[in-house]
């Protein structure tokens, strides 16, 4: 028996309506209403959180970047900062070496400025007024441990001719023998006897004084204050 008949001719063409019906409700001439504003919907959607990732990407991305960017600026900062601080404390320390240092050679002037003054003053003075050389004397004799015969006091003539009227009677009551030395400067004194013999000059005396002071000062230099002019 074939299959057409069993199938009923009106129900084959009932089943073939259906058939043809369900196919063509696919076709687009047959779609309902509102399907595609959906799917538009669908699609905006879909785009706006598309944005909406990108976007918070982006800050993300950006906020990682300032935070890695500003690590990096305060580490730069940091290391600049160091290196500065550094530098100023070497200028700090060189400032301080170069200021003692001024301030040592301005102490060391002054005191040469001093000693050329005191230097010319006393000079000045001798001639203003030999008779300075009395104490000058009667410090050289007191240095003395004790007069032993002969003792000779050699002094410029001009010296000794004012040493002989003022206190010559004095000393050859104490054994002195006053000796004219032509070879010795105004102020000058030696003093010489049988175990001793000392050198009252006044250039060894101011040298015996710059040496205390430590520095050197040469009687017969020309003074600092020449040179400067």
């Amino acid at each position: 028996m074939r299959l057409s008949d069993v199938i009923a001719k009106g129900k084959l063409s009932a089943y073939q309506r259906w058939e043809m019906t369900s196919f063509e409700e696919n076709t687009p001439e047959n779609k309902k209403p509102g399907t595609d504003k959906a799917v538009v919907q669908i699609t905006e959607s879909n785009q706006k959180e598309l944005d909406d990732l990108k976007v918070s990407a982006q800050k993300e991305g950006f906020a990682k970047g300032f935070e890695e960017g500003h690590q990096v600026g305060l580490k730069t900062g940091q290391q600049e900062e160091q290196q500065e601080l550094v530098a100023f404390k070497q200028i700090s320390t060189q400032f301080n070496a170069s200021l003692q240092q001024a301030e040592h050679l301005v102490a060391q002037e002054v005191l040469d400025l001093a000693l050329d003054i005191a230097k010319a003053m006393l000079k000045n003075a001798l001639t203003i007024n030999p008779e300075l050389i009395i104490p000058i004397i009667e410090q050289a004799i007191a240095s003395l441990p004790s007069v032993q015969q002969p003792a000779q006091l050699f002094l410029n003539p001009k010296d000794a001719i004012l040493v002989q009227a003022k206190i010559g009677a004095e000393l050859s009551e104490a054994g002195w023998v006053i000796v004219p030395d032509a070879h010795l400067k105004i102020g000058d004194c030696r003093i010489e006897t049988m175990k001793n013999q000392i050198n009252a000059s006044l250039s060894s005396r101011w040298q015996q004084i710059a040496e205390a002071l430590g520095r050197e000062n040469s009687w017969y230099v020309v003074d600092h204050t020449e040179h400067r002019r």
